[in-house]
């Protein structure tokens, strides 16, 4: 019952902490020496989903946090929405080309999503026309946005990874405690 429970809960929680994530990226964030070190935890949220869950609830879920982020930016409607739907297809297919074997792996897929999220980012805005002074930051911070969200993936994705542990998401967890129950039930 409590697994149930847990594996349940483990979707809305997810979302929530997202949300905290971003209240805490804008707003700790914000002022001129930190916007450099900026975490982008919808991002690295996005390249876990696409890695650990499955097509359908990786991609609601990147639905969810991709509107939340688009809510909580000035951006224009749509730009987050598709940057991140982009992303994901990218890890998607990328997880199935690949092999992601640990999470220096995914630390250095992370580094690549940040280049194309940035890069599908700039591409929407150049079909805006609304690209005109936007390049030439994107283009000069482009790296070092990539290489700081590479290494808070190394952090946050153990976080995520005792996350789905706990909640049951993970299925080593799930077997684990099974064969622990049948040991239990058999005596020894």
């Amino acid at each position: 019952m409590t697994r149930t429970l847990l594996r349940a809960l483990n979707t809305p929680l997810l979302i929530l902490f997202v949300i905290i994530g971003l209240a805490i990226q804008s707003s700790l964030f914000a002022p001129w020496p930190l916007n450099y070190f900026q975490p982008d935890f919808v991002l690295l949220t996005v390249v876990w989903c696409a890695l650990r869950r499955n097509f359908g609830e990786g991609g609601v879920i990147t639905l969810f946090i991709a509107n939340a982020s688009e809510i909580h930016s000035s951006a224009p409607q749509g730009t987050h929405l598709v940057s991140y739907m982009a992303v994901y297809f990218f890890m998607r297919s990328a997880s199935q080309f690949f092999v992601i074997p640990n999470l220096f792996s995914y630390a250095m897929f992370t580094l690549i999503s940040s280049i194309i999220w940035k890069l599908v980012g700039l591409l929407i805005l150049h079909l805006l026309g609304a690209s005109g002074n936007q390049w030439r930051h994107t283009l000069t911070y482009l790296f070092l946005d990539a290489s700081v969200g590479a290494a808070y993936s190394l952090w946050v994705f153990r976080w995520l990874e005792k996350f789905d542990w706990i909640t049951f998401k993970n299925a080593r967890a799930e077997h684990v405690v099974d064969e622990e129950l049948q040991l239990e039930n058999e005596g020894f």
